[in-house]
C-alpha cells in the first residue's frame, strides 16, 4: 500500500503514541468479534509473500511494526461496531482490499463465461465477471465430493461451477445452458471462500475440511487461455471462525500453525 494513498483516506496522527491511545479508546467501542476477524485476516495476509513485498517493506524504517501501522489504519477506516454476521468474513476481507489500492488488483479474477447453446447452437460469450476468487457452498462441496469417484478438490470445484446455468441471450431462445469459465490472466493470489449454513455438525465440518487440498491447479477449475506455465497455487493461510472469535491457520516451516489472538499453537 502506498503511504500517500493511506493519507488521502485519513491522515495518520503524527504523534504515534497519541494515535495508539486514541485507538485504544476507540477499540472499546468496536465489536470484539469484528476486531478478532480483522486481526486474523491480517495474520493470514502476512503469510503471503506478495503481500509482504507490497506493503510490509514500505514501512521497515518506521518505529512501529508494519502490521500495527496497517491495523491502526484499518481500525480507523472500517465499520467494525456491529457484530459480524454469518459468512461475512469474506465481506470484511473485501472491504480491507478496497482500502489497499496497491494490493487488490493482485487478488482479482477476471472470468468470461462461454458456451454453445444446446437449442439454437449459437456461440455465446457473456460479459466478463470480476471477483476476488470464488465462493463455494460447504454443503455442495460435501455432496459433490461424496458422489463422484474422482475426489480431487479442484475437480469438485469445477463440477460445482459447471452446474450453474445461464440463459441464451439470443432473442426468442432463452435456453438455460451449462457454461465454461475462461480466464486469460492469473491472479497473484487465488482466494476460496467457504460458505456455511450455521447448522453443520462436527461430522459435516470434518467432511468439508477433508475435501480441501493444499495445492490446486487453477486450469483444472476453469479454462486458462494465457501463456503462463505456472498455474498451480499452494495453500498458505486461512482465516476461520472459532466460537465467537476468529483464528488463522498458516503453513510455516513445513508444519501447520494456528494463531488465536496473541497465542500460537504448532500442530
Amino acid at each position: 500500500m502506498d503511504p500517500s494513498a493511506v493519507q488521502e483516506v485519513k491522515k495518520p496522527d503524527q504523534d504515534l503514541s497519541a494515535s495508539n491511545t486514541e485507538e485504544s479508546d476507540e477499540e472499546k467501542k468496536l465489536n470484539a468479534t469484528c476486531v478478532s476477524a480483522l486481526d486474523m485476516i491480517l495474520e493470514s495476509l502476512s503469510k503471503i509473500r506478495f503481500f509482504l513485498n507490497a506493503y510490509w517493506l514500505d514501512y521497515v524504517n518506521h518505529s512501529a511494526p508494519p502490521k500495527e501501522i496497517l491495523r491502526t489504519f484499518l481500525l480507523n477506516n472500517l465499520s467494525l461496531t456491529h457484530p459480524l454476521e454469518a459468512n461475512h468474513l469474506l465481506k470484511l476481507f473485501l472491504n480491507i482490499l478496497e482500502l489497499l489500492p496497491r494490493c487488490y488488483s493482485h487478488f482479482e479474477v477476471d472470468e468470461v463465461a462461454k458456451t454453445i447453446c444446446f437449442r439454437c447452437k449459437m456461440n455465446m460469450a457473456y460479459s466478463s465477471q470480476r471477483s476476488y476468487g470464488i465462493i463455494v457452498n460447504a454443503d455442495s462441496l460435501r455432496v459433490y465430493n461424496s458422489v463422484f469417484v474422482i475426489r480431487a478438490f479442484e475437480t469438485t470445484l469445477k463440477i460445482i461451477r459447471l452446474n450453474v446455468k445461464m440463459l441464451c441471450d439470443k432473442e426468442g431462445c432463452g435456453k438455460r445452458n451449462y457454461v465454461q469459465r475462461v480466464i486469460n490472466n492469473l491472479p497473484t493470489v487465488f482466494t476460496i471462500a467457504l460458505q456455511w449454513e450455521n447448522n453443520e455438525t462436527s461430522c459435516d465440518i470434518f467432511s468439508t475440511v477433508a475435501a480441501l487440498e493444499t495445492e490446486i491447479c487453477i486450469s483444472a477449475i476453469c479454462r486458462y487461455e494465457g501463456d503462463s506455465l505456472y498455474t498451480k497455487y499452494r495453500l498458505v493461510s486461512m482465516a476461520c471462525s472459532h466460537g465467537d472469535q476468529y483464528n488463522c491457520i498458516a503453513y510455516e516451516n513445513s508444519r501447520w500453525v494456528r494463531y488465536f489472538g496473541s497465542e500460537k499453537e504448532v500442530n
